[in-house]
């Protein structure tokens, strides 16, 4: 389990939070109000998978996006990455997607800062099919 700062969730704000807890794991203090100044849309309530990207560039970090999955993870984290995943809570063709960090796994599944819960366990089944509706959307930001 790697040791990334929690900060429970505001209504609407969770890409924000993400990166604002990515931010700090790598030792940039920076509050999640402060990024959703600088990125979140109101009228969309919520934050662009773009801005997700450019965002930690902007502030000097290497990031970027690709389509992760179950072993990418359990590298990732072994290797010392927390990540950012897109997951897609929605049913059918009404979409509900959250931005959350990975940052643990054990045999069963992946554990996540998500919303109001840290530490938040998904067995392995459980984010396949949320995950899967965004394409594996995986977001890495390395110092």
């Amino acid at each position: 389990m790697l040791s990334v700062p929690f900060f429970p969730q505001d209504a609407y704000q969770c890409g924000p939070v993400s990166l604002a807890e990515v931010f700090n794991f790598w030792g940039v203090k920076v509050t999640p109000r402060k990024i959703a100044g600088d990125i979140f849309k109101a009228r969309l309530k919520g934050t662009l998978s773009m801005d997700m990207l450019l965002y930690p560039r902007r502030a000097g970090f290497k990031a970027s996006v690709y389509k992760g999955g179950m072993e990418d993870i359990r590298d990732r984290i072994q290797q010392g990455y927390p990540l950012i995943v897109l997951v897609d809570f929605g049913f059918y063709v009404i979409e509900k997607n959250h931005f959350m960090v990975v940052v643990g796994y054990n045999n069963d599944g992946i554990f996540t800062h998500s919303g109001k819960e840290k530490e938040k366990f998904f067995t392995y089944s459980e984010l396949h099919g949320i995950w899967e509706k965004t394409g594996y959307w995986t977001l890495l930001i390395k110092p």
